[in-house]
């Protein structure tokens, strides 16, 4: 079906919608990931003779290059909405 005739709205707004939900979906699913709960015990789970401070240090580094891609994600979908709702007011206008 073209633009034209599609019942509700620009045949490019749904799947831009419906791409920025699977991303906000992505995005809480990386947070909820168990990795994102590692506590302090994390350090009880090193091999011997591990540098505990080095293996924190970069856990931590990994756990906040998790959130800025969760946030990059949502970013993403914010645009991917921006630009469905612009398609729609187009189509709107044309109609």
């Amino acid at each position: 079906m073209d633009q034209a005739n599609s019942p509700d709205g620009s045949s490019y707004a749904p799947e831009l919608r419906r791409r920025a939900d699977h991303l906000v979906d992505l995005a809480a699913a990386i947070e909820r990931s168990l990795v994102m709960t590692l506590g302090d015990d994390a350090n009880d789970a090193l091999p011997p003779g591990a540098d505990g401070r080095l293996c924190r240090v970069l856990l931590e580094r990994n756990l906040h290059q998790l959130h800025r891609a969760a946030d990059d994600l949502r970013m993403t979908a914010l645009r991917f909405r921006t630009r469905a709702d612009e398609f729609d007011a187009a189509f709107e206008a044309a109609a």
